[in-house]
């Protein structure tokens, strides 16, 4: 059976469209200091890294709320500006997609509407963003790939979701998606995002 033509290409954020890790742990490393929170361990925030708002308040910040956690990272993500790195061929993959006429999007577990600034910075012009608290759960669950598809107007069945980690992979395959894989295994496999033009 042919494998049906890509209809939309939904990107994750974090660690395809730009790198925050080292944002990420000096921010959350300040929110302990201000609620009096014991520091978290390089290896504690590895093992956190990637998960949605919910899962930090369960595992990192159990006294506060998902509201607050929203609020915070809101207010003090550019006080670690300096830290962030973008990848370069975003704009070039961006050109090419809507060169090809395919709707893309950006489904990523940061809340909006942090996610679309930092999508902005990146030089990256999807049709629509899909941030963490926008759907009912957080990836790896496929609530954001059914909703991208639905509000591109796409069959998730012929929409590529493209991501660097298993919570992508997972929530693509829960979804009924192709997964293209930057530098994990997927249905495509990638070395580097400026890769992914040959697939399109």
């Amino acid at each position: 059976m042919t494998e049906p033509a890509v209809a939309a290409v939904l990107f994750d954020l974090d660690g395809v469209l730009i790198d925050s890790y080292q944002v990420w742990f000096s921010l959350l490393n300040g929110a302990c200091s201000d609620w009096g929170y014991p520091a978290i361990s390089a290896e504690v925030f590895d093992a956190a890294w990637g998960q949605g708002v919910q899962a930090d308040r369960e595992s990192l910040f159990p006294r506060q709320s998902v509201a607050e956690l929203e609020a915070y990272y809101a207010a003090h993500f550019k006080d670690h500006w300096s830290r962030l790195e973008t990848a370069p061929e975003v704009p070039a993959v961006f050109a090419h997609i809507a060169m090809r006429g395919l709707p893309t999007a950006v489904i990523t577990n940061t809340p909006n509407p942090l996610a679309s600034e930092l999508v902005e910075r990146a030089g990256a012009k999807p049709d629509l963003v899909v941030g963490g608290t926008d759907v009912p759960r957080a990836k790896p669950a496929p609530d954001m790939v059914l909703h991208a598809a639905e509000r591109l107007g796409v069959d998730v069945a012929r929409a590529l979701v493209v991501g660097d980690s298993s919570f992508d992979r997972d929530a693509a395959r829960a979804a009924g998606s192709r997964f293209a894989g930057l530098g994990i295994e997927g249905d495509i496999t990638l070395k580097r995002l400026d890769e992914l033009r040959a697939f399109l």
